[in-house]
């Protein structure tokens, strides 16, 4: 009955058959079979058919809210008793916007799966809108995201703190200065990243609390991952602005980083779920360790 209601939760969450078959690796016409039986052993209609998709009849909402509560229930007693990790089989499918993506999570995976080998990871990595926007469809469990979403639908829980840092290659005009005024970069071209990333958000709101916009500034290329920024510096296209966590993570050959007078780029990252809806126990039990790993939780 247990695996029957996580199935039905699953289904509702999802509202495919379709996905949820694709994400358990089972056929669709097994979910439709497993959905009977549930409607079967409780004697009521779940589900009814509503256009190309289908909506809970009454008594399927009332079976969905305690469906939530039980599973809740159920994770932490397993906790409780030190059984959770009877539960720890499944894949957990995380988004991440390209920092947290490419230079943290691949750390925090490896300990963690080591606790619970059964688990598989996807990670889907994008610009931190695109990743709000799959927690919003169902398309990964929860996200790591390097902007605030705090949504009707959307909640955001503060991960890790990040900098950017002023950055040019070895051979740009300005990489043998000590100390560089902001208005001086309006000179040269600068590289930043797309419309939607959390990176691109968190420089245009700093600009703005000086008066300026990214419009003042000459923006000689636009591109969609953190790589692509350091390469096109490294090359003598421009300038950036570039995170801390890239910076100390890899290879920072031809690249010198500055202070710029009196600007400074503080954010943070963090983890991004649906409002009001739960993870699977897998999906809960990681979002718990990377929780416990913040700023601001225990070590």
């Amino acid at each position: 009955m247990l695996d029957l209601m996580r199935l039905f939760v699953q289904v509702v969450e999802e509202q495919s058959f379709t996905v949820v078959a694709r994400k358990l690796g089972i056929s669709q016409p097994a979910v439709s079979n497993q959905m009977r039986a549930l409607e079967d052993k409780l004697g009521v209609k779940l589900l009814y058919r509503k256009g190309k998709g289908f909506a809970l009849t009454p008594e399927g909402e009332t079976v969905y809210r305690h469906a939530l509560h039980i599973l809740d229930e159920c994770s932490e007693l397993m906790r409780e008793i030190g059984g959770s990790e009877k539960l720890m089989n499944g894949k957990v499918h995380i988004g991440a916007s390209h920092i947290p993506g490419e230079y943290l999570l691949p750390s925090y995976l490896a300990p963690f799966r080591a606790l619970y080998p059964e688990i598989k990871f996807k990670l889907s990595i994008g610009d931190s809108l695109e990743m709000a926007e799959k927690v919003l469809a169902h398309e990964v469990d929860f996200a790591v995201v390097g902007a605030i979403f705090d949504t009707e639908k959307l909640t955001s829980e503060f991960w890790l703190k990040d900098e950017l840092v002023f950055v040019v290659s070895r051979e740009h005009p300005l990489s043998a200065g000590q100390s560089i005024d902001l208005s001086m970069l309006k000179e040269y071209p600068m590289i930043i990243r797309e419309t939607g990333s959390g990176h691109r958000r968190s420089f245009e709101e700093a600009l703005t609390k000086l008066g300026l916009e990214l419009n003042d500034f000459d923006v000689a290329l636009e591109v969609g991952s953190t790589e692509a920024v350091k390469n096109a510096v490294r090359s003598g296209l421009g300038y950036s602005f570039l995170s801390t966590h890239a910076l100390n993570a890899c290879e920072t050959q031809g690249l010198v980083q500055l202070s710029v007078k009196d600007f400074k780029i503080e954010r943070g990252f963090y983890l991004l779920t649906r409002r009001n809806k739960s993870l699977t126990v897998i999906a809960d039990e990681f979002y718990r360790y990377l929780s416990q790993k913040s700023e601001g939780g225990s070590q």
